[in-house]
């Protein structure tokens, strides 16, 4: 599981934390997977321009059934929220309901070490593992909501959407999501509700996904070896078991200062 998720601040990497998977990064992949998704249908077609929003055109004397078999307008809105004064129907706005920490162990897995195997071979071809430590692993869980509002004009296209959202969340690309950092632990579609909006009826419904994300947090250790010993037994390796032959040992004592030292 991955996010690939980028951060505006420095904070993260200074308390060297590589993923937190809490409020932008779910809303952001639900948006631009709902978008990705609509772009293939015919009737509820969506369409970006050229900076990447929903294109929303002047639709004065446009026909009525522009965005079906074209891209001159999308069919809906989606994102978080209208741009600007345009308001289009019918819409899906993904807004975040919240989220609360989980521990996901009684310590958040504090102080659990990962190692790296390095390999080395030497001039005789002799092959060796050696198992270092990498960076200590600490990790939590999120749990929360996305709400997903559907808004239209009439009630058909309202509970037409509601129903496709149902099986995209629950079935067509949860296991999509999961696999950006975004589990899905399940989906529900609120009561259908109906407003008055100037000398028209606005249509709207709730869809909410309960979501389970994660943080992790890798503090680097591979570089507090301050040295390095090497022990060699000397002896016959022909024979089974192997004869190692007596007070034959050569040890040798590397210090990362001296190291230092040498190459600076």
């Amino acid at each position: 599981m991955g996010t690939a998720n980028t951060f505006r601040t420095d904070l993260y990497s200074i308390h060297n934390y590589i993923q937190n998977t809490c409020i932008t990064h779910p809303k952001e992949i639900f948006i631009e997977a709902l978008r990705n998704f609509f772009a293939d249908g015919s009737y509820y077609h969506y369409v970006k321009d050229e900076w990447g929003f929903p294109n929303t055109p002047d639709l004065t004397g446009v026909n009525l059934e522009a965005g079906i078999e074209d891209d001159v307008t999308t069919r809906l809105f989606i994102g978080e929220s209208y741009r600007h004064d345009v308001i289009y129907y019918p819409a899906i706005l993904v807004r975040s309901g919240g989220m609360r920490f989980v521990p996901i162990s009684f310590n958040n897995n504090r102080d659990v070490v990962q190692n790296e195997v390095t390999r080395f071979v030497d001039g005789y071809g002799n092959e060796r593992f050696v198992t270092m430590p990498s960076y200590i692993f600490n990790a939590g869980a999120w749990e929360g909501t996305i709400n997903i509002d559907v808004e239209a004009r009439d009630h058909r296209s309202r509970d037409e959407l509601s129903e496709i959202l149902g099986l995209f969340f629950s079935d067509t690309r949860r296991w999509e999501l999961s696999n950006a950092g975004v589990f899905i632990k399940g989906a529900s579609i609120g009561s259908p509700s109906e407003v008055d909006d100037r000398i028209d009826k606005l249509f709207k419904v709730t869809v909410t996904c309960d979501i389970r994300t994660e943080w992790h947090r890798h503090t680097p250790i591979s570089g507090v070896i301050d040295a390095i010993s090497i022990c060699a037994d000397l002896g016959n390796l022909q024979v089974q078991p192997a004869a190692i032959a007596p007070n034959m040992r050569i040890n040798y004592h590397v210090d990362l200062l001296d190291v230092l030292v040498d190459t600076s």
